[in-house]
C-alpha cells in the first residue's frame, strides 16, 4: 500500500507532518484562530481549476467511476454560492473527454499559474488562492528520477486519454505537479489540493467503486516541457533542503480521500438524495466535503473542517480516512467563505401535533443528511452566529422528506416564527439508521437456512413507527439492494471467514452453547457472518447454527442481537456536536503510566507518567496489550462541565468508564472551567489486607489483548450528566441492552473522540 499523492515529497521536504484529520482530540487553540478577518472589500481572488474524469478512452477493462463528474459540480456549486462568490469566470472545470493531459496542463499553466501571476504583478500580494481538484482514477508508475527511495514508484492521477502502453502513458506524475507547484509558488502562498482519489490499495469486491487502477508498467510522456526533466541538474531538495526549489513552509494544503494503504470509494445517495431507484454518486470524500464547505466560516480553520469530514466519512465507511496537510490552522480558502453561520429556514411557524407537543417544520431534510432523532436548536431572527446568540429552543426531528424536517420542540422560551432561524446541531443517540441486506443467494441454502433468514427479516418489521425509531434497523430487499446496504449477513464456510479476520479466529459461537466451537470441528462448517461493503468480517463474529429446527429461533435471535448492536455501534461513533462553543475548549490527551504501580494514602501511584503524543502518520495513540494510561481532561471553556466517557472497544463493546457505579460518582463527574484538568478515571485506589489491589477500585485503564483501534468518546455536557444517562448503551461484544436517552435537551453540549492503535510491535 502506497502512500496518498504527493505525501513523501512533502514530507521530504519538511513542508508538513501529516497529522491525520481523525485525531479529535488536538482542537484549535484561541491563537490558532488569531489571524485577521478579511473584510470583503479586501478578499484576495480565487483561481480553481477542476478536473473530473468518470469515463476513459482506453478503459475497457477500467471501473467507470460514475461519481466523478458529479463531484466538481457541486464543488462548483458551493464555489459560486453566496458562502464563497468565486465568479465563474474564475473556475474552469474539465470533464471526462476534456480531461486530457494536454488540456489539464494547458488549464494549470494558462488559468491557476497565468491568473496567479497577474494578481502578484498587480498588487504585489502573494494572497490568490488557488484550487486544484481532482476526482478520478489514481495509479502508480516507474520512478524515472530517483527521488522514490522506499519503492521506486511515483504516484500518478490517470488522465482520460491515458493507457498503459509506451509512448501512450499521460497519467500526471506527483513530479509532474511538484514542477507546477514550484511555478506557481512565486506567485501565491495560498495553495490547495483535493484529490478524491487513490494511488493504492489490494483486491476487493467492491471494486466498481474504488477510484484506483493497478500499477503502470510504462513510464508517462512529458507535455508542455512540464516533468521530471525540468528538474535535470538540480540538487534534489532531499539531499539539499536548502536548494531553493521548493524550501521549507507551510504554504499548501493538501486534501486526500484516504489514508496510505485505504481505498478512496464512491457512495450511492438514494434516501439522502431524494432518491428511490436510481442513486447520485459521489466521492465519499467530496460529498462530506461538499457539506462541510457549505457551512464553513471565515473563521473556520482547516483542522475543523476536516475533523468534520473525517467524523462523516469514518461513520459511513469505517476503512476509509481522509488525509490533510500542511497549515491547518489557517482558514479555509483565506478566509473567503461568509462571517455568518449557514442557517436552516423555518418553513411553517409552531403548530400542536395531534399528540399536544409543539413542532416546527425546517427547509433541511434527508437530502442534506438529517435522520430522526437529529437535534436541532432555534435561534433569534437577528441571530448571525449561532455560538454569539440567546437559544430559543432545541429539538429533535420527528419526521423527515427529501426536503423538510419535522421538529418536536423541548421546553421552547417562547413561540418560534417563520423568520426566525434553525442550526442542525447533530445526530442524537440511536439517530442514524443502518441499512442490512438479508438476501443471500436462495440458491445456496438448506430449507433451514431459508426459514431463518425468513425468521429474522420477521423480527425487524416494524409493528409501528416507534419500533422503526428505537431499533435504527432498516432491511433492504430485492433488486434495489445493489449498493443501498451497509452491512449483509453473509455466509462462507468457517475456514474462509476466519481467514478474512486480522489475527484469524479460534472458533465461531454455536446457537446453544457457550463455547466457541473447536477450528478443527468448525474448519469446514458453513457460517453465518456479518460483513460490510468490503466483505470483510465485523468484529469476528460469525455463528454457526446446529442445523435443527430447535435451533432456529436461537440463532435468529442471536443473528438479530448482532445486528442491533452493530446499528448502535455506528450511532455512537456520529455523535459530535462541532456546533458548540465549547468544541475548541476541551482537550483530551492520554497519559501512560509505566511500573512499578503501587497505592499510598488510596492513591494510586506510578513509577512514570508519559503525556503521549499522537502518531503522526495515522493520528491515533499508539499503545500494547497491557499498557496502563489515564486521561487527562483539560476544560478551557467558561463553565463546568459533566464529563462522560464511552469505550468502543475493537471487538465491538460499548462500556462507560466513567461515571463509574460508587458512590463519590452518584451526582456525575465535573471538570473546573477555564483551564481546569481532570484525570480519567481518577487516581484513587485501595487495597487489601495483603496490599494487593482491589479489583475494581484502581482508577486507570489497561489495555486489553484485542488489538485494533480503540475509540473513546467523551461526552462534555454543561447540564448534569450521570452514569445513569448513558449505562444504556453498555454493550459486551455484540450484545445489545434496552434503554434510551437523548442528548437534545441538554443546554449545551459537545463529544471528543480519542483513538488508540493497539498493536503488539515493539514501540
Amino acid at each position: 500500500m502506497r502512500i496518498s499523492p504527493f505525501n513523501k515529497r512533502f514530507l521530504r521536504f519538511g513542508l508538513f507532518a501529516i497529522i491525520a484529520a481523525v485525531s479529535y482530540c488536538l482542537f484549535p487553540n484561541p491563537a490558532e484562530t488569531s489571524e485577521r478577518m478579511v473584510p470583503a472589500a479586501e478578499r484576495p481572488p480565487m483561481f480553481v481549476l477542476q478536473v473530473g474524469i468518470g469515463k476513459y478512452l482506453h478503459a475497457p477493462t477500467w471501473a467507470t467511476l460514475r461519481g466523478s463528474v458529479n463531484d466538481v459540480g457541486e464543488m462548483r456549486k458551493v464555489l459560486e454560492s453566496d458562502r464563497y462568490n468565486v465568479p465563474p469566470a474564475n473556475i474552469v472545470t474539465l470533464t471526462d473527454e476534456q480531461g486530457t493531459k494536454v488540456k489539464i496542463f494547458e488549464s494549470f499553466q494558462n488559468h491557476l499559474i497565468a491568473k496567479a501571476r497577474e494578481h502578484f504583478e498587480k498588487t504585489k500580494n502573494r494572497d490568490a488562492v488557488v484550487l486544484f481538484e481532482f476526482s478520478g482514477h489514481g495509479s502508480q508508475v516507474p520512478d524515472v528520477d530517483g527521488d522514490e527511495k522506499d519503492d521506486h514508484l511515483d504516484e500518478t492521477l490517470v488522465t482520460y486519454d491515458s493507457e498503459d502502453a509506451p509512448g501512450k502513458n499521460y497519467d500526471i506524475t506527483d513530479d509532474e505537479i511538484f514542477a507546477l507547484t514550484s511555478e506557481l509558488r512565486r506567485y501565491t502562498d495560498n495553495i490547495v489540493y483535493i484529490f478524491d482519489s487513490c494511488h493504492s490499495g489490494s483486491g476487493t469486491r467492491d471494486a466498481a467503486d474504488v477510484r484506483r487502477l493497478p500499477e503502470r508498467k510504462t513510464v508517462p510522456v512529458s507535455v508542455m516541457g512540464v516533468g521530471a526533466a525540468t528538474r535535470s541538474g538540480t540538487s534534489k531538495p532531499e539531499d539539499d533542503p536548502a536548494s531553493g526549489v521548493l524550501p521549507p513552509g507551510d504554504d499548501y494544503i493538501v486534501i486526500t480521500a484516504a489514508r496510505s494503504g485505504q481505498l478512496a470509494s464512491q457512495r450511492n445517495c438514494f434516501e439522502e438524495c431524494g432518491q428511490t431507484k436510481t442513486p447520485v454518486v459521489f466521492g465519499n470524500l467530496t460529498f462530506y466535503l461538499v457539506d462541510e464547505l457549505k457551512q464553513a466560516r471565515s473563521d473556520t480553520s482547516y483542522r475543523e473542517l476536516m475533523e468534520n469530514v473525517v467524523r462523516r466519512v469514518t461513520s459511513e465507511k469505517p476503512t476509509q480516512t481522509p488525509q490533510i496537510e500542511g497549515d491547518k490552522s489557517r482558514f479555509v480558502f483565506a478566509a473567503l467563505g461568509s462571517s455568518e453561520d449557514s442557517f436552516t429556514k423555518i418553513a411553517a411557524a409552531e403548530t400542536k401535533s395531534s399528540g399536544g407537543s409543539r413542532i416546527v417544520k425546517i427547509r433541511t431534510g434527508a437530502m442534506q443528511g438529517v435522520t430522526p432523532k437529529t437535534i436541532v436548536s432555534f435561534y433569534d431572527k437577528s441571530a448571525t452566529r449561532f455560538d454569539k446568540a440567546e437559544k430559543i429552543s432545541s429539538g429533535s426531528v420527528i419526521a423527515v422528506s427529501p426536503g423538510e424536517a419535522t421538529v418536536q420542540l423541548i421546553d421552547p422560551k417562547r413561540e418560534i416564527g417563520v423568520d426566525d432561524k434553525a442550526v442542525v446541531i447533530a445526530p442524537d443517540l440511536g439517530s442514524l439508521r443502518l441499512k442490512v441486506n438479508l438476501d443471500l443467494d436462495s440458491q445456496k441454502l438448506s430449507a433451514f437456512e431459508k426459514d431463518l433468514m425468513t425468521s429474522l427479516r420477521a423480527r425487524f418489521t416494524p409493528k409501528g413507527p416507534e419500533t422503526v425509531e428505537k431499533r435504527g434497523i432498516d432491511i433492504i430487499t430485492g433488486q434495489a439492494a445493489a449498493g443501498r446496504w451497509d452491512i449483509a449477513v453473509l455466509k462462507d464456510s468457517f475456514s474462509k471467514v476466519a481467514g478474512k479476520v486480522d489475527g484469524g479466529l479460534t472458533g465461531c459461537e454455536a446457537v446453544g452453547q457457550t463455547e466457541p466451537v473447536p477450528v478443527a470441528t468448525a474448519a469446514d462448517a458453513e457460517v453465518f457472518y456479518l460483513a460490510g461493503r468490503d466483505f470483510v468480517p465485523m468484529f469476528g463474529f460469525c455463528l454457526q447454527s446446529k442445523m435443527d429446527p430447535n435451533s432456529q429461533n436461537g440463532a435468529a435471535k442471536r443473528l438479530e442481537e448482532a445486528i442491533v448492536h452493530i446499528a448502535r455501534l455506528k450511532s455512537i461513533g456520529a455523535i459530535a456536536n462541532r456546533r458548540s462553543p465549547l468544541f475548541s475548549k476541551i482537550t483530551v490527551r492520554p497519559i501512560r503510566l509505566g511500573a512499578p504501580f503501587g497505592c499510598t494514602d488510596s492513591k494510586f501511584t506510578a513509577g512514570g507518567r508519559e503525556r503521549m503524543s499522537p502518531n503522526p502518520a495515522t493520528g491515533y495513540y499508539s499503545f500494547k496489550p497491557g499498557d496502563v494510561f489515564w486521561f487527562e481532561v483539560t476544560n478551557n471553556s467558561p463553565h463546568d462541565l459533566y464529563l462522560t466517557l464511552l469505550d468502543m472497544a475493537p471487538n465491538g463493546s460499548v462500556k462507560v468508564f466513567s461515571p463509574r457505579a460508587r458512590a463519590d460518582e452518584n451526582d456525575g463527574v465535573i471538570v473546573s472551567k477555564n483551564g481546569g484538568t481532570r484525570i480519567l478515571m481518577s487516581d484513587e485506589c485501595r487495597v487489601d489486607a495483603a496490599g494487593n489491589f482491589i479489583p475494581g477500585t484502581v482508577g486507570a485503564f489497561r489495555i486489553s489483548k484485542v488489538l485494533g483501534l480503540d475509540r473513546f468518546k467523551i461526552i462534555a455536557s454543561v447540564d448534569r450528566t450521570t452514569r445513569d444517562d448513558f449505562a444504556y448503551l453498555e454493550m459486551s461484544a455484540l450484545t445489545a441492552r434496552s434503554g434510551e436517552s437523548t442528548l437534545a435537551g441538554k443546554s449545551d453540549w459537545t463529544a471528543i473522540e480519542t483513538i488508540l492503535q493497539i498493536n503488539d510491535t515493539s514501540r
